[in-house]
């Protein structure tokens, strides 16, 4: 066995995998921001429980925000994405309103939305 194979830096082959979970995070946040003002929380929950295919696996779109959520790497989201996002906190008025910069902020964004919307839902029926 070639022992130095062991230090080899990840293959090039996953590279394209991160576009496409880019990608499919991108077309995921666009619809979320656009459905979350109108704050139906149990769409807003199926669509995030409803799935997408990458590569030929099937994720669901929650489990897409949560992999950009942890994502170590410090990519800077769009600036209209970083905007629209920071527009949606303010409108739900959530607080502290973080740094909307990277796409993993915006995934944490859209994640604490989701539930300030169901928070809110749950105060209003009871």
């Amino acid at each position: 066995m070639n022992e130095n194979n062991t230090y080899l830096p990840v293959p090039e082959s996953r590279r394209p995998f991160q576009g496409s979970l880019l990608s499919a995070f991108d077309k995921i946040a666009q619809t979320f921001l656009g459905t979350a003002h109108g704050k139906v929380h149990s769409s807003l929950q199926r669509y995030l429980d409803g799935g997408v295919a990458i590569g030929g696996a099937h994720f669901t779109r929650r489990a897409i925000l949560l992999a950009i959520h942890d994502m170590k790497e410090d990519l800077e989201a769009p600036r209209a994405l970083q905007e629209r996002a920071l527009a949606e906190l303010l409108s739900l008025k959530v607080r502290p309103a973080p740094e909307l910069r990277l796409y993993r902020d915006i995934a944490t964004a859209l994640l604490r939305m989701e539930v300030v919307i169901r928070a809110t839902a749950h105060e209003t029926r009871h």
